[in-house]
């Protein structure tokens, strides 16, 4: 790519950073679990499990934070976290295309 084509690309990609929503880090679980009553289904049958329950994990100042969410806030927060890896991407792209431009010596 020339110098235009490069610079036309860089303002291509910011402007698609633009579009890019809420970003949030960490992972969702949709997990399954027994209650621990000695008379429930659940104790013996994988299909009586209750759930299933949802859980966002993110680290803060290097521990491991875990909280509930609701279905809605599941389906939010990883929407979220996609459009975070989106951006990383655009970022990245962003640096090497950086780099080609002033290795062409702008």
């Amino acid at each position: 790519m020339n110098l235009d084509q490069l610079e036309k690309k860089y303002r291509d990609l910011q402007k698609e950073l633009t579009q890019i929503g809420y970003i949030c880090c960490g992972s969702i679980m949709s997990l399954y679990r027994k209650c621990g009553k000695p008379n429930c289904g659940c104790k013996d049958d994988l299909e009586m499990r209750h759930g299933p329950y949802h859980i966002w994990t993110k680290k803060i100042n290097g521990k491991t934070v875990t909280r509930s969410l609701s279905k809605k806030q599941a389906e939010q927060c990883l929407g979220y976290i996609q459009n975070l890896k989106k951006m990383e991407k655009v970022i990245e792209e962003m640096k090497k295309i950086s780099i080609q431009i002033f290795e062409e010596g702008k």
